[in-house]
């Protein structure tokens, strides 16, 4: 994938290093979403005060979530790798969203440049499986 342009992987869509996520983040008034499937983000855990909505159902609860109405809202996404992550940002674009950034490398890039990952909580499921 060409990194040319600031706005790769789509018009309007930001990569954030993780470093500058990191920073984001602290400063507040950002939505962080992880959008990896649950069972992903239980296996590889997740940045702290990340939202999860799977990649494959983001539009569709940004479009209805009164969480997500304000389409100028600042949003960073993330996955595993960043590619999942890079697809939903564009998705998001497509409805309206003006301020979508990924984190390039996703989780994995997180973890590298040294920040913390959190536990994923498990599903109610999950919890009564030994039982």
């Amino acid at each position: 994938m060409s990194s040319e342009k600031r706005g790769q992987p789509g018009e309007g869509v930001h990569m954030l290093s993780p470093d500058d996520a990191k920073r984001a983040l602290e400063q507040g008034g950002v939505s962080l979403i992880d959008v990896g499937e649950p069972w992903q983000l239980r296996e590889r855990g997740t940045i702290a005060g990340a939202r999860n909505i799977s990649h494959e159902e983001i539009a569709t609860v940004a479009a209805s979530d009164p969480a997500l109405g304000d389409r100028a809202q600042p949003i960073i996404l993330t996955c595993g790798g960043g590619g999942k992550a890079s697809r939903a940002a564009q998705a998001l674009r497509e409805i309206g969203f003006a301020d979508v950034a990924v984190i390039k490398g996703g989780c994995r890039g997180w973890q590298a440049a040294g920040h913390e990952m959190v536990a994923y909580p498990a599903a109610p499921s999950d919890k009564t499986a030994d039982s």
